[in-house]
């Protein structure tokens, strides 16, 4: 049985170079060694493995099939090593950051804070795709992500970000109505499909008399829901935390303090597995400062 006692980790370098090239002698110039020690390594290695990795002629080699399946192994390993070295010994935050952040997240919260994080990192460069729920499938190559949902997600490390106290918001004109009436009565509710609380939620914890008959338009994110408000389409349920600087904040209005517990929230992620670029600590540190600042 192949063990990983008494295998230099030089020989498996010179196995994925030799596997990936086909070439004895192009792996040589690209480690820098002699084809002889190359061919030396290969011998080594196949010794102590017990098994043969390659099939030489004169003219080509070729890997074997136990040779492919270990050039797959050997690979992902050599990257992972690499990865983790650049996340514990290269604290430079610099370079591309790709990340994947919910669609009403990206519009009402980090979108007026996002100037001050291009003015404090101007060499890291961000990509940011928009995702809408958690089944959305971000780019295998977001490092972070920002998801709603209840923070339970297997492989990833979650941070709640914002509170989730959700009350109802609305226009001046629709808040006024609601203070001169004394509630909401006849008001039309925008619900955010896919949340675990909404207008049901909020009328049977928050109403001072049992539910009236309501109209209600069901929008697929909260960010809709915000733009509906404000146009005097309704009033929405939203959190104070995510409008706290949005450009919609000053348009939309409060009349009934009463509040009820989402119980999703969003959530900063990044795999378990994987450590964290410099940018990528660098935006998640930054993150969390925005997160904990007071608002103005």
């Amino acid at each position: 049985m192949a063990s990983l006692k008494g295998l230099q980790l030089n020989w498996l370098r010179t196995f994925a170079s030799v596997g990936l090239h086909l070439s004895f002698s192009a792996a040589a110039a690209e480690l820098n060694m002699s084809q002889s020690a190359v061919s030396q390594q290969i011998r080594l290695l196949e010794h102590k493995l017990g098994r043969r990795l390659f099939v030489r002629d004169h003219r080509a080699i070729e890997l074997t099939l136990a040779g492919r399946a270990y050039f797959g192994v050997v690979s992902q390993a050599l990257r992972h090593i690499e990865q983790g070295m650049e996340g514990i010994f290269n604290t430079t935050a610099e370079g591309v950051l790709e990340i994947s952040v919910n669609n009403s997240f990206a519009q009402l919260w980090l979108a007026p804070r996002f100037k001050l994080f291009t003015t404090l990192y101007p060499q890291i460069s961000v990509r940011v795709y928009g995702v809408n729920w958690e089944a959305d499938a971000p780019p295998t190559s977001a490092e972070l992500e920002i998801r709603y949902g209840r923070g339970t997600w297997p492989g990833f490390e979650a941070t709640e970000l914002l509170a989730r106290r959700m009350r109802p918001y609305c226009s001046r004109a629709l808040a006024a109505e609601v203070l001169k009436n004394g509630g909401l009565h006849d008001l039309t509710l925008i619900d955010v499909l896919g949340t675990p609380v909404g207008w049901t939620e909020w009328l049977a914890e928050c109403a001072d008399e049992p539910p009236l008959s309501h109209t209600r338009i069901p929008v697929d994110s909260f960010a809709i829901a915000a733009e509906m408000a404000v146009s005097d389409v309704g009033i929405c349920l939203l959190t104070e935390d995510l409008l706290s600087r949005s450009r919609l904040r000053d348009n939309l209005f409060s009349p009934v303090q009463r509040s009820v517990e989402d119980q999703a929230g969003f959530y900063l992620l990044r795999p378990r597995d994987k450590p964290m670029s410099g940018a990528a600590r660098a935006f998640s540190d930054w993150l969390q400062s925005e997160r904990l600042a007071p608002t103005l």
